[in-house]
């Protein structure tokens, strides 16, 4: 809404009273009633009284006059003034507008230009005294004026009044004259559009990157009053403020002042348009814009690198990789080891890690939009540890002694002497003297292996006697019967030859079968010296391997596979034992100890006789490892008693050696 008022101007004579200066009101191109003789759209009234004895009377006021309505200048009765003697109203345009129209539809004249010495007119910037008001005039307006001195001027007038003076040598008031305008309609023009205000908060964020909440403030005004403020960031509109006009003033509007909290993250990221509008009572807009940048997309962090180096490998590093938004990463800060953190720009940096033990980093990353704090945007805090150790050593063997010595318990008979010796009698210690005796006892003699070597003395072959002494020899493979079950020892330590006492290693196994699936057979203990047994049950043939996990400071190690080798156990039953030329046998049996293939295992069944041997037959045993069959003699004579066996044969997926069964005697007869 427009809001304020003309100035209503009067020039007192002698004898003229002002009954009445109500505020006219600006409107852009609307008809305002100012003042109405019927009593409508009535205006305020002006503070004051203007003239000698006026009386302020809109609508008109009984008591007075003669009676009045609207704005009225009338003369008092009886009273003489001099010639040049005036009164006026002058309504005067505020700042930035002017005056573009006049229309009074409602008027009244009486005692003016008819001859009596009262004249009276309107008046405005380059013009007046033509437009002359004569009696019973009842309407006016600027758009009727024709005379070219008197047109109208096109940029408006900056004023507009009329008034009643006296033109004769002297002029006596009758009563009866008067002016009274009852309606004034104003057409303003404004002359300059809405002004806009606005500072700091997301407006004065310049080419600086933000992000969050930012405060929006802004304000506009015109002459004629703004009416509606309004704003949209990204093209996305934001809620303003209005208000609705007062044709009663000039400053007809009065928007009240936006401030609002504007959360960035709705609208986008990026270099975004903002837009400030205001539009004013007169119809005329303006508007501002800036732009602004707004990143609000999540800072990342990722780490990589080693998570275990043995310490011979030297500096390990740990690489941060950091990604942003459109205002990009502005560096990137790590703690290494609980240390401080600290600053590294770009988007990517590398930590050097060194020194026996387990290191911790942890780093997160900002980026470049800042709250309006100036707190800018971090990733979560990312976690990585590096474990630096020593090598370490795992061996695995089986140990055996060669050249053992030999001994043999024997009895033999001990001349014992005579001696004295203390011993307790009723609690008190006595010395008794023990008479010589004889006694058989029993003691172990032991002696090593002695073999003869061929050497040559001087030129001349000698055969001579060399002792061997007891030795113990590893190795990475031992047979071992089947269903015996086997010791297994190994060392465990640094690179260095330092051994590691008091540590857990694993003992695993898996069947020789061609696709090793090692399970855990034995967890042990390490000796002071490093060293380590473990106990394995019977089992398959296997690969057997040694593992330390390693601890803070120690690497990992795992051996070298060694292996138990295991024969074959094959059991088989014939029946009958006696038969005739011409008859059939049958023949079952097993492969004992599991790990049969799910295709079975092969078995080759043989005969012999005195003279030699051969293969009767080739099967294959079921996933249990059994197998049977028949086998016919044919005809022959006599009484001959035949040796049937059975073995196994050598495959990459049975992990057994081959092996045969005991020999059955079967006897054919006529």
């Amino acid at each position: 809404m427009l809001r304020g008022a003309a100035n209503a101007i009067c020039s007192i004579a002698a004898g003229l009273i002002l009954t009445a200066a109500v505020a006219p009101v600006a409107s852009a191109n609307e008809t305002v009633l100012v003042c109405d003789l019927y009593g409508d759209h009535v205006a305020p009234l002006p503070a004051g009284v203007y003239g000698i004895g006026a009386a302020i009377s809109c609508p008109g006021n009984p008591a007075a006059l003669p009676p009045s309505g609207g704005m009225e200048i009338y003369t008092v009765q009886n009273r003489t003034v001099k010639q040049g003697s005036d009164v006026a109203f002058r309504v005067n345009a505020p700042s930035g507008m002017t005056i573009a129209g006049v229309y009074i539809p409602h008027m009244w004249s009486s005692g003016i230009n008819d001859g009596s010495g009262w004249a009276g007119d309107f008046f405005w910037a380059g013009g007046s005294g033509g437009a002359s008001v004569f009696d019973y005039e009842t309407g006016w307006s600027s758009g009727y004026l024709g005379a070219p001195h008197f047109t109208w001027p096109t940029t408006g007038t900056p004023y507009f009044g009329w008034q009643i003076a006296c033109f004769s040598t002297t002029c006596t008031n009758g009563g009866l004259e008067w002016l009274s305008v009852e309606l004034l309609e104003l057409n303003m023009a404004e002359t300059t559009g809405p002004t806009i205000s606005a500072t700091g908060g997301l407006w004065g964020t310049g080419n600086s990157w933000i992000r969050g909440s930012w405060p929006l403030a802004y304000s506009a005004d015109s002459p004629s009053g703004v009416c509606s403020l309004n704003a949209s960031l990204n093209g996305i509109t934001i809620p303003g403020s209005s208000s609705a006009p007062n044709p009663s003033v000039f400053h007809q509007c009065a928007a009240p002042a936006v401030q609002q909290t504007i959360n960035t993250a709705q609208y986008g990221n990026g270099a975004l348009p903002l837009r400030l509008g205001a539009s004013d009572a007169a119809g005329l807009a303006n508007s501002a814009g800036s732009t602004v940048n707004v990143d609000n997309a999540p800072v990342n962090l990722s780490l990589s690198g080693p998570v275990d180096a043995p310490v011979t490998d030297g500096t390990q590093y740990i690489t941060a990789t950091a990604s942003a938004g459109p205002s990009g990463v502005d560096g990137i800060e790590c703690s290494l080891d609980g240390s401080p953190y600290q600053s590294y720009s770009g988007s990517r940096t590398q930590l050097a890690v060194q020194g026996v033990g387990v290191h911790q980093a942890s780093c997160f990353a900002r980026n470049n939009a800042v709250t309006p704090n100036g707190t800018r945007a971090t990733s979560p805090v990312q976690n990585w540890t590096l474990s630096i150790r020593e090598p370490s050593v795992a061996t695995v063997a089986f140990s055996r002694v060669v050249n053992a010595l030999r001994c043999a318990k024997k009895q033999i008979r001990v001349r014992i002497p005579a001696h004295w010796t203390t011993v307790k009698y009723h609690g008190r210690k006595v010395r008794v003297r023990v008479p010589a005796q004889t006694r058989t006892v029993t003691v172990t003699h032991c002696h090593p292996r002695i073999v003869r070597r061929r050497v040559i003395i001087h030129g001349r072959v000698h055969i001579v006697k060399v002792v061997l002494l007891p030795k113990t020899v590893n190795g990475t493979s031992k047979r071992v019967r089947h269903g015996a079950a086997t010791s297994v020892s190994g060392w465990v330590g640094t690179v260095n030859g330092n051994a590691l006492a008091g540590v857990p290693v694993r003992v695993m196994t898996a069947p020789d079968d061609g696709s090793p699936r090692f399970t855990q057979a034995a967890l042990v203990t390490s000796a002071a010296d490093g060293s380590w047994t473990a106990r394995l049950p019977a089992g398959p043939s296997r690969l057997v391997q040694a593992i330390y996990d390693g601890a803070a400071t120690v690497e990992p190690a795992v051996s070298a596979p060694a292996n138990v080798i295991v024969p074959a156990a094959l059991v088989m039953r014939v029946r009958p034992r006696t038969t005739h030329w011409g008859s059939t046998i049958t023949i079952r049996g097993q492969v004992r100890g599991g790990y049969v293939p799910a295709a079975g295992e092969l078995v080759i069944l043989h005969v012999g006789w005195g003279g030699g041997s051969t293969e009767i037959g080739h099967l294959y045993t079921d996933r249990h490892g059994r197998f049977h069959t028949r086998y016919t003699f044919l005809r022959g004579n006599g009484t001959v008693t035949y040796r049937l066996w059975a073995t196994s044969a050598r495959e990459t997926d049975y992990p057994y050696l081959p092996s045969r069964s005991r020999r059955i005697s079967v006897t054919v007869r006529q």
